[in-house]
Parts: C-alpha cells; structure tokens; sequence
C-alpha cells in the first residue's frame, strides 16, 4: 500500500500541487473514509431499531 500511497502523491506533485497541499489532501482524504466507515457502521447498527417504528 505505500507504493501506491507515494505513487498517488508523486502524481499530484508532478500536476503542480505542492507537496505540503498533497500531505494535507491525503490526511483530509483518510478522516473522510473514517468518518464515513463509523458512520456506516453506526447505521447497520441502528438500522433494524429504526425499522420498527
């Protein structure tokens, strides 16, 4: 997985981004698919009690 993960920023330095900007896009990027993990998770767990009703 780090070759593909440098792979990707290398391709956004080479497309004009500063690798500062990279960095900062991939770590936004991470939290977004966390966030959206927990919040899937939190759904299949809530889902049957909300079905009930």
């Amino acid at each position: 997985m780090a070759d593909r993960f440098t792979d990707v920023a290398l391709s956004a330095v080479d497309a004009g981004w500063k690798p500062e900007e990279v960095a900062a896009a991939l770590v936004e990027l991470a939290d977004h698919l966390m966030l959206g993990m927990i919040s899937n998770r939190d759904l299949k767990k809530d889902l049957p009690f909300l079905r009930r009703r």
